[in-house]
C-alpha cells in the first residue's frame, strides 16, 4: 500500500552551523518544533523588510560636501587669516538643503 503526500515537492537549501543555531532558537521562541513545518510556515507567511536608504545616502553625501568646503576654509583661514564669505554661504546653502531633506524624509 502506498501512501501519498499531501506535500510532494521537496525543496533543499544549505545553511551554516550558525544560521542552523539561530533558526533551532526561532523555532523555540515560535513553539514549533518540527523543523520543516516552521520553515514551511515562514516561507508562506513570513515577511521580508526592505530598506530604502536613498535619502539617507543623499543627506551622507551634502555632508562631506560640506566637510569638504569647512576643510578648505579652515586651510585658507590658518594660512591667510582670512575666510571668503561666499564659501560660507555655499555651506550654509548646503546644511538648508540637508535639512529639507532630512524633514522630507519619513521617520520610523
Amino acid at each position: 500500500m502506498s501512501k501519498k503526500r499531501a506535500r510532494n515537492l521537496k525543496q533543499e537549501f544549505y545553511i551554516s552551523q550558525i544560521e542552523e543555531e539561530f533558526l533551532r532558537e526561532k523555532m523555540k521562541e515560535a513553539g514549533i518544533k518540527n523543523k520543516s513545518a516552521y520553515l514551511r510556515k515562514m516561507a508562506m507567511d513570513g515577511y521580508i523588510i526592505h530598506q530604502d536608504y536613498t535619502n539617507l545616502k543623499a543627506v551622507i553625501y551634502e555632508l562631506n560636501r560640506i566637510g569638504n568646503n569647512l576643510n578648505q576654509i579652515a586651510k585658507v583661514a590658518n594660512t591667510y587669516s582670512e575666510i571668503d564669505t561666499n564659501e560660507l554661504k555655499k555651506i550654509e546653502s548646503g546644511i538648508d538643503k540637508i535639512w529639507r531633506q532630512l524633514s522630507s524624509m519619513e521617520l520610523k
